[in-house]
């Protein structure tokens, strides 16, 4: 190997822990990652991470596109970086996001092995999927056979890792098979909406607390994505976790399951008071609040607790360096997500060291207690 290159494989050295070393040393250059026939280019300038390239596209959601990546290899040649910078967040957020969409996509793998294969529906014409919402169902009505999980994702307009993380919960659910060739019939797309004239007659303006007074008491709506590991959801205003609603799936068991806190509900907002008074939205907790931040690390402290009385002593060190890494998500303002993310990284590490199913079976019962608690 000559001077100022390192190479080697993503199955021995995770892509993330690679860039996250050389980056340590104030590097300038290039990593030439690969997987089969796809290959991008991560740029590092004074270690910091600064642009990204694929084929597909450029900037940090190309960067992103390498979490799927679990078997290329990667070689840095250690260069002036003569690139413009696409890339502006810190290299802590970036290389933690990274490796948590590698942990989402080797569960995933599990079911969807790869983004080229075809996810063919096993229902038969007129069947009624149950327990599939909106979203799973439409995926479920294109899923003839005919795309590619990577064609869904550019026909959805998604992700390619959001788009797996669905069909993986409909492979599970058995309402999809996943083959190896294309077949069946290219399935009808609907158009996208036509876009609204470009001038419309001025509307006459309706004071904000006449809508209110109308409509009654508005619930605040908040961005949320259901996959089919976990859901995540806005920041509960209540430091405890509270656990899986009755009606989940159970977690499978030959992947290590996963865990997720339910989160209650949000209150409506207050009816307007009369003017000239007006009333305000109750805010939620901040993420960044000290009394909040101590009570989610106490709860890691009590996920590894309970994982180490199942787990033998030799997994322990596993479990520590999981609790470590979602202490710093904490800190950085992930709140609640990190603490999930903990309970499906402990047991996700317990089936890659080889436990067995009783063991694994026992641990995600003993997780799912901590997050039933009340």
């Amino acid at each position: 190997m000559s001077q100022g290159v390192i190479q080697g494989s993503m199955r021995e050295a995770p892509l993330p822990d690679i860039i996250q070393l050389v980056s340590q040393g104030g590097k300038s250059g290039c990593f030439h990652v690969q997987q089969e026939a796809s290959r991008a280019r991560i740029y590092l300038k004074d270690g910091r991470i600064i642009h990204a390239v694929t084929h597909a596209g450029e900037g940090f959601e190309a960067l992103m596109e390498v979490a799927l990546w679990l078997d290329g290899t990667y070689r840095f040649e250690e260069e002036a970086a003569d690139v413009q910078a696409t890339i502006t967040k810190p290299n802590a957020s970036i290389l933690m996001e990274l490796g948590r969409r590698m942990d989402e996509w080797r569960v995933i793998s599990q079911k969807v092995p790869s983004v080229e294969l075809y996810p063919a529906s096993t229902l038969l014409p007129g069947d009624t999927p149950h327990g599939v919402n909106p979203r799973e169902a439409k995926l479920l009505a294109l899923a003839t056979g005919y795309y590619t999980v990577a064609e869904l994702a550019e026909v959805l307009q998604k992700p390619v890792l959001s788009v797996a993380k669905d069909l993986y919960g409909l492979v599970m659910a058995g309402h999809l098979v996943m083959k190896g060739i294309r077949s069946g019939r290219a399935p009808k797309v609907e158009a996208p909406p036509e876009a609204p004239p470009a001038k419309e007659p001025a509307k006459e303006l309706v004071p904000a607390s006449a809508m209110f007074a109308a409509s009654g008491p508005v619930a605040p709506q908040f961005p949320e994505e259901e996959t089919a590991i976990v859901r995540l959801q806005a920041p509960p205003p209540m430091p405890q976790m509270h656990g899986f609603p009755e009606n989940e799936e159970p977690l499978p068991e030959t992947v290590g399951g996963g865990v997720a806190g339910g989160v209650p509900l949000t209150p409506p907002l207050a009816p307007p008071l009369p003017p000239p008074v007006q009333a305000t939205a109750p805010k939620p907790a901040p993420v960044d609040d000290p009394q909040r931040m101590v009570k989610l690390m106490n709860f890691t402290q009590r996920i590894a607790q309970a994982a180490k009385m199942v787990l033998p002593e030799a997994q322990h060190e596993m479990v520590n360096r999981l609790q470590a890494k979602a202490t710093q998500q904490i800190i950085s303002g992930d709140g609640p997500e990190a603490v999930k993310g903990l309970a499906l990284a402990i047991s996700r590490g317990a089936v890659d060291a080889g436990c067995d199913a009783d063991m694994v079976r026992t641990l995600n019962t003993h997780l799912k207690a901590l997050f039933s608690t009340k």
